[in-house]
């Protein structure tokens, strides 16, 4: 469904539906390393939410973003501290899941602060991340 590469690092994601129906995402990680598999938490974006996203952050590798959008949504870019921005590529809409799915390397150096999406229905939208107050050496 989506794929990133960064750093010798190779993200694919796969999505099917489980024994009772419902959606699940699996991350396969291969690297120097070996291959790792594994499910990622969360579901697909509910009501009005156009985007869920969940962040690959094992020690010692390059964190990735993964996103869930809903089909309108056209074009995703992970938002960095330093206000520089990374394309997230996606998939084509999977009309039978309602969803899209995108992938994209995140620089250690430059954490994450937000996602801007692009929707066709609802325009440009930033999701920003949350960070707890008062706290400047906490990311989370």
């Amino acid at each position: 469904m989506a794929a990133a590469q960064s750093a010798g690092l190779h993200w694919a994601v796969r999505a099917s539906l489980d024994e009772v129906g419902l959606l699940t995402t699996v991350v396969t990680r291969t690297g120097p390393g070996g291959t790792v598999t594994f499910r990622v938490p969360g579901p697909s974006p509910r009501g009005r939410q156009l985007v869920s996203m969940w962040i690959d952050r094992n020690p010692g590798t390059p964190a990735c973003l993964l996103l869930h959008t809903t089909p309108d949504v056209v074009r995703a870019s992970a938002v960095l501290a330093s206000g520089g921005r990374r394309y997230v590529r996606l998939s084509p809409a999977i009309e039978g899941f309602r969803i899209r799915f995108g992938a994209a390397p995140l620089p250690d150096e430059d954490p994450l602060t937000g996602v801007e999406i692009h929707s066709r229905l609802r325009g440009v939208r930033l999701i920003e991340l949350w960070r707890p107050p008062g706290r400047s050496d906490c990311f989370w």
